[in-house]
C-alpha cells in the first residue's frame, strides 16, 4: 500500500489548504451573520473555500488546479500533478460514502438513489490499479446534519467529453475527505482510493497525522451556534426551490 500514498510535503499542504479554507469560510460566516439579515445560504460556499486554499497551498509542490462541473451549476476544483500522474478532489466526508462512491450520501446519511455522474467517470482513472494488495476499511458514516448545496445530475455531453480527456493521463485517482465533528472542528482528513470495479473506496492513509499547533481554531459559542442553527428541512426541501434537479426534470428539459 505504500506505493500508493502521496508524497509527505504533498500531504502537509493538502492538510494545510484544508484548515486555512476551513478558517476563512468560518471567518465569512462570523460576519455574514452579523452584516446580513439572512446569512443561511452561506452553508453552501465551505467547499468553494476550501478546493480554494488547497489550491494555493499545494501548487508549491506543482499541483495544478481546474474548475470542474458537477451538475448544471455546482462547480470545484480538480487538482493534478502531471510528473506523477495523480489526481485528486476534497470532499466533505458527510456525503461521502465509501461503501458507494458514485452514490455518496444525502443530508440524513444515507444513500443517495442518483449515481454522480463525474464520480463514476473519474474513478474509471483506477482501472489499471491492483487492489488486491489495498486492504479495506470499514468506517462508521456520521449522523452530523449540515446545510450543502450539492446538485449531480447527469453532465452534458462536453463535460463528459472534458472527463474522457482527462482520464487519459493520469494513472491514480483519489479522493481527500474531511470530517467536522459536533464541535465544528476538523477532527479527521483521510485519502482513499475508490475502485471501479466494486463500486468501493480504500483508505490509503490517515492524514490527520498531519494536524500540528498551527491549524488551531477559534469557535467560541456565538460562532457554534451560527453554524449549527440552520434549519436541516432548507436542504431536504432545495427541490421547491429548483436548487437541485431531479433526473425526471432533467429528461423533460
Amino acid at each position: 500500500m505504500m506505493e500508493y500514498k502521496l508524497a509527505t510535503d504533498l500531504n502537509q499542504n493538502l492538510v494545510n489548504g484544508i484548515f486555512d479554507g476551513y478558517r476563512e469560510y468560518l471567518e465569512v460566516r462570523r460576519e455574514k451573520a452579523k452584516s446580513l439579515k439572512v446569512s443561511g445560504a452561506y452553508a453552501w460556499v465551505k467547499g468553494n473555500h476550501i478546493d480554494h486554499h488547497v489550491a494555493l497551498a499545494c501548487e508549491a509542490y506543482g499541483v495544478e488546479s481546474i474548475l470542474s462541473k458537477a451538475g448544471l451549476t455546482w462547480q470545484y476544483l480538480q487538482f493534478m500533478h502531471n510528473d506523477e500522474k495523480i489526481l485528486f478532489v476534497v470532499k466533505n466526508a458527510r456525503y461521502f460514502n465509501e461503501d458507494q462512491v458514485n452514490h455518496g450520501r444525502d443530508a440524513t446519511g444515507r444513500t443517495r438513489n442518483k449515481k454522480i455522474s463525474y464520480m463514476e467517470e473519474l474513478m474509471q482513472i483506477n482501472s489499471g490499479v491492483d487492489f488486491n494488495y489495498i486492504p479495506s476499511d470499514v468506517i462508521e458514516p456520521s449522523t452530523q446534519l449540515e446545510l450543502e448545496l450539492i446538485e449531480d445530475v447527469r453532465l452534458s455531453e462536453n463535460d463528459n467529453l472534458e472527463i474522457s480527456k482527462i482520464k487519459s493521463n493520469y494513472d491514480r485517482f483519489y479522493i481527500v475527505t474531511y470530517k467536522i465533528d459536533e464541535g465544528q472542528q476538523i477532527e479527521e482528513i483521510r485519502l482513499w482510493m475508490p475502485n471501479p470495479v466494486n463500486n468501493k473506496a480504500y483508505l490509503i492513509d490517515d492524514l490527520t497525522l498531519y494536524v500540528n499547533a498551527s491549524h488551531a481554531l477559534d469557535i467560541d459559542d456565538e460562532l457554534k451556534t451560527v453554524l449549527t442553527n440552520n434549519d436541516s428541512d432548507s436542504y431536504l426541501e432545495a427541490h421547491a426551490f429548483g436548487i437541485v434537479l431531479d433526473d425526471a426534470k432533467e429528461k423533460d428539459n
